[in-house]
Order: C-alpha cells, then sequence, then structure tokens
C-alpha cells in the first residue's frame, strides 16, 4: 500500500528513532525493568507517541495508518519500549473524539507535549474480556462521583498520570448500556495504582491493577454522558486491533532480521546455517506470509479512515498477525539455540510479547467468534 510522503516522513522518523534510541539501550531496560520516561519523551517530541490524535490538540492528525507505521517500527527495535512509547497515549484517543474541549486540552495535549502518561481501564479480574459486565461502579454523588472496584492487567497502571477508567452507573439490560467513562488523576484518594512485578512480559513494559475505594472523582471527569463508555470503547477497538496487529508484524519483522544476521553468520556441521534449504524455505515462507498480513493491516486502516463500518478485517488482522509473530519468534529462538534463550540477542522477549498481542483487546478466541459470525452466520 502507498504512503502519503507525511506517513513516509513519520515512518523513516520512527525507523531511525528505533536505531539512535531504542536498539543501543533495549538489553539494559530489559535487564533493569524499568520504565523508559526520558525515551518516551524523547519520542513525544518527535511526534511519534500521537500521530493519530487530532492536530488541533499537539497530535499529528495522520490517522489510523500514522499510527501503524510508528508501530512497526519501533516494535521492530524493541516491543517493550515501544509498548511504553505508543501506550503512553492509552485512553487519549477516546477523550479527544468523546470529550470536551476542555477535557482535551488538560489531559491531551500535555501526553502530545511528553508532558504525561495516560492509561486506560478496562478490564476486571472477574470479567476478563467480557468487558459489557463491567462490576466497578460509579455512583453521583453532589458534584462528584464516587467509584469503587478494581481493575487489572491495565497498561502503565502503576505510573500513569491520569487513567480513563470505566465503571457502572446504572443497572440496565444489557448491561453495556449502563457503563461510563471517567478521568482519575493520580494522587486522587481512594485510587491505588499497584505494579504487577510478577508480570512475565518485556521489562521495559508496565503493568498494573487499579484499585479503587471510594476514589471521588469530580462531575467533570466524566467523559461524554453516562452510560455511553460501552460505546466509546467499541468505537476505537477496531483501530487498536489494527494497531496490534501492526505491532505484531513489527515484533515478527526484528525477531526474522535478527535469526538472518544470526543465520547468516552461524555455521553447523561446515556448512552455513543460511544455506540449508530447510531454513531458507521457513524464513522465506515468513516473508510471503507477513507481506500478506501487513497489506491486510494497512487496506483496513485506509478503510476504516474513509468510516467504513468493520469488524471483521481488524479481527483477521489481529488474528493472524499476533498468532504469525508468536510463530517467528519461537523460531527465532530455535534457529538460535541455546543463545536464543539470552537476553543479550534479544528474541526471546519478542516471544514473551506475542502472547499478550493475543491476549488484549479481545483475545484470539474472541477474534475466531468475531470471523466466525460474519462467515456463518452473516
Amino acid at each position: 500500500m502507498e504512503l502519503s510522503e507525511a506517513e513516509s516522513e513519520l515512518r523513516a522518523t520512527a525507523a531511525e528513532f528505533a536505531a539512535t534510541e531504542i536498539e543501543p539501550v533495549a538489553v539494559e531496560f530489559e535487564r533493569e525493568n524499568k520504565h523508559p520516561r526520558d525515551i518516551v519523551r524523547k519520542a513525544a517530541e518527535k511526534g511519534l507517541t500521537s500521530a493519530a490524535l487530532p492536530a488541533e490538540y499537539g497530535g499529528g492528525g495522520l490517522g489510523i495508518t500514522g499510527n501503524l507505521v510508528v508501530r512497526e517500527e519501533l516494535y521492530a527495535a524493541d516491543p517493550g519500549i515501544a509498548e511504553a512509547i505508543t501506550g503512553s497515549m492509552f485512553g487519549c484517543e477516546i477523550i479527544a473524539a468523546e470529550g470536551t474541549e476542555e477535557q482535551a486540552e488538560r489531559w491531551v495535549r500535555p501526553v502530545t507535549n511528553g508532558e504525561i502518561i495516560t492509561g486506560a481501564a478496562m478490564t476486571e479480574p472477574r470479567g476478563g474480556s467480557d468487558f459489557a459486565n463491567t462490576e466497578t461502579r460509579a455512583v453521583r454523588d453532589g458534584d462528584e462521583y464516587v467509584i469503587n472496584g478494581e481493575k487489572i492487567f491495565i497498561g502503565n497502571g502503576p505510573i500513569a498520570d491520569a487513567v480513563l477508567v470505566f465503571a457502572r452507573t446504572a443497572d440496565t439490560d444489557p448491561p453495556h448500556r449502563g457503563i461510563s467513562s471517567f478521568v482519575v488523576e493520580s494522587g486522587t484518594e481512594g485510587f491505588h495504582q499497584v505494579e504487577l512485578d510478577e508480570f512475565a512480559g518485556p521489562g521495559a513494559m508496565s503493568l498494573g491493577r487499579l484499585e479503587l475505594d471510594d476514589a471521588r472523582v469530580p462531575a467533570d471527569a466524566l467523559v461524554g454522558e453516562e452510560g455511553e463508555g460501552f460505546y466509546q470503547a467499541m468505537r476505537t477497538m477496531n483501530g487498536s486491533r489494527l494497531e496490534i496487529a501492526a505491532s505484531s508484524i513489527g515484533a515478527a519483522r526484528g525477531a526474522l532480521d535478527r535469526t538472518i544476521d544470526y543465520i547468516s553468520d552461524r555455521e553447523a556441521f561446515g556448512d552455513p546455517v543460511s544455506e540449508r534449504q530447510a531454513v531458507r524455505h521457513r524464513i522465506a515462507e515468513y516473508e510471503a506470509r507477513l507481506e500478506a498480513v501487513r497489506s491486510l493491516t494497512y487496506e483496513a486502516a485506509r478503510d476504516l479512515e474513509e468510516d467504513a463500518d468493520l469488524a471483521e478485517e481488524p479481527a483477521m488482522a489481529k488474528l493472524l498477525a499476533s498468532e504469525l509473530a508468536e510463530e517467528v519468534a519461537s523460531d527465532a529462538i530455535q534457529f538460535h539455540g541455546g543463545y536464543g534463550l539470552l537476553d543479550e540477542y534479544r528474541v526471546e522477549e519478542y516471544l514473551r510479547w506475542t502472547k499478550i498481542a493475543q491476549i488484549y483487546d479481545g483475545t484470539s478466541e474472541i477474534m475466531r467468534d468475531i470471523i466466525a459470525e460474519s462467515a456463518i452466520d452473516g
């Protein structure tokens, strides 16, 4: 798919940033399990955290495709640092699209400037993918809402300066009609941000759980109207799934490139590993499949940018890309032999990240349900 001049320039900027700012420190951040906040700030200065956010709030205004080109380049360099960069604006697309101008100025613009990091909290311990049955509750009390509940597996959860929290404001039938969204700022009394230390993903990622115990937020923290939260999230979901697909393509590309470099220098039983037909055919197959899923992903992004009503194509892209990335990363370890298990060679991190891609924003099983509903039920 042909990119616009602005998109091509953004891809070049992302590639250069990945080579100069991410690659040299990737192993360090992986080993130390620390969030790369300074790198995130530098990425924001280059426009890499907000390519799709509206220009009027400091974003790039390049639509979904802008996010895709950034993600593909950054995740090829290092999935953990890339996740920290691209996830620094979680929730901002909803605030910019559904909130007031005052809310966007307060929370979106500082993200585009690299001043703050945000998060979005949907998943709950008992809910998993069943977002419609959110149990966290927000009750109006005068000029405030009082929120109680728990969220889990929240990107940036422990470090976010503000989190878009989805909570039930009414008991409705069907239940998804009673969900609303609120911006809860770090430091709010009763709002506890807890690191998930046992998380097996890349070290630079920050994942946590949120505990809300009579957390009070002002009424103007409500984004949109009561009962709109589920619909707000669903309106961004197809774009998010394409972003995960692009991230998976980037991760697969990174693992594959490292493998090609390794086998080109490695000999086994007197012959270069790269000359063995079984190896060459496996690499060729991955190259072809990556190009195919890339085409699907970017074409679906263009359709979404033209307001097409899509569900099946983003689900297909996420399913195929994330599972292909797992295959590529697993084989990358195999081709490296014992070295593939050392963080110095980097490929084992790609494999750990691919399992994340297969779970969040709808598991692979949910993606299959969406595709089957379209194919079988029409």
